[in-house]
């Protein structure tokens, strides 16, 4: 089978692989589509310490070919989501509904949950690593059955690829982990995909006014074609917080979210809700990025959190994110500037870290 592997930090190539058999608790799928998500691009330039070689790809959905020993939720044809979250459903963070902190899990290995890999080339000669434990750039992948997410057979998979990370994560944060109530006003900072995905759940969550920040004009634009803001802000240009401010009639947003993770972002978005309003990281750069900020903020009641993946519960949030968008309340398919074959892999990384696409999305039908 082919698949893009990724050797050494700025180099992936197209290379025929051994077809990979799913163990026990895992599901064999035949890829549809996968999107290429900011963290493929982290990697890709070595932002994000992994072990060499790996097939990058976490955003991926496809039809089920197999499933191996003691799979009791996934049948041949089933279409599936895979999602970043595979919660072990026993830990305590799983039993409180917080699969996405699970404690058995850990990322960026380049194993499987069992700590083996499933790749290879040569007839078993190298190992290749896969990332997420999916490693969807390839035309077949294995994924444990608790990291896939059946969803109905009537749904445009393509379409849908932004749900196992980036999209979901967006929609995750503004419509699960945040208590945005209607009315409320709320700022994103920073408008790429996620931070779009964030913008649609406020919208569907009621939200009042919706204000877009980022340095990127064009990015600014497509949030206002798209109708998920009616303010935008260049922060290259203007103090966020001071026109926040004016846009709310001097009190602050109710909610802010720091899509982008860079140094001064969490100050803007903590200086730029009001006192009791609520902030939630989303983004990260590369690393840990320090902050610096009046622990004053926190004594006027301003909430700070985070969330991993949205904070969602896969099964039950992604079949729902999947019947908004078929219901026409979703609009997944505004969210995707371009779809590419497994072949132009570089090119969408290219694409994507030159700002030509906030999100694009490889078919393997093309």
């Amino acid at each position: 089978m082919k698949a893009a592997v990724c050797r050494k930090v700025r180099h992936v190539s197209i290379e025929e692989l051994d077809e990979p058999e799913p163990c026990e608790g895992e599901i064999k799928l035949r890829m549809v589509a996968t999107g290429v998500c900011r963290t493929d691009l982290s990697i890709f330039q070595g932002h994000l310490p992994v072990p060499w070689p790996i097939v990058l790809g976490h955003e991926g959905v496809g039809v089920v070919e197999s499933v191996g020993p003691g799979v009791t939720r996934f049948a041949p044809n089933d279409s599936v989501v895979c999602s970043i979250i595979a919660g072990c459903g026993e830990c305590f963070q799983c039993l409180r509904q917080a699969s996405s902190l699970c404690e058995n899990v850990k990322f960026y290995t380049g194993k499987m949950l069992d700590g083996t890999t499933r790749l290879s080339r040569g007839d078993g000669a190298e190992a290749i690593h896969s990332l997420s434990y999916q490693a969807s750039f390839a035309e077949k992948v294995i994924v444990p059955e608790r990291a896939a997410v059946r969803v109905r057979s009537d749904a445009p998979l393509d379409k849908l690829a932004g749900l196992a990370c980036g999209v979901s994560t967006g929609l995750g944060a503004s419509m699960v982990r945040s208590p945005i109530e209607p009315g409320s006003n709320v700022v994103v900072i920073g408008t790429g995909g996620v931070g779009l995905s964030a913008l649609m759940g406020a919208r569907l969550r009621g939200a009042g006014k919706l204000i877009a920040v980022d340095i990127v004009a064009s990015k600014l634009e497509k949030a206002r074609a798209l109708g998920l803001a009616h303010e935008t802000i260049d922060a290259s240009q203007e103090d966020v917080a001071e026109r926040v401010r004016a846009l709310t009639n001097g009190r602050g947003a109710d909610h802010a979210f720091d899509v982008v993770g860079a140094p001064g972002t969490l100050e803007q978005a903590l200086d730029a809700v009001r006192p009791g309003g609520h902030v939630v990281i989303i983004g990260m750069t590369s690393g840990n990025v320090p902050a610096s900020f009046a622990t004053s903020a926190l004594l006027r009641q301003k909430t700070l959190t985070g969330t991993m993946g949205g904070s969602i519960e896969p099964r039950r949030h992604i079949p729902e994110f999947v019947d908004l968008f078929l219901a026409g309340r979703l609009d997944l398919a505004s969210l995707m500037d371009r779809t590419y074959r497994l072949e132009e892999v570089s090119k969408a990384l290219e694409d994507l870290e030159q700002g030509r696409i906030t999100r694009g999305v490889i078919r393997f039908d093309l």
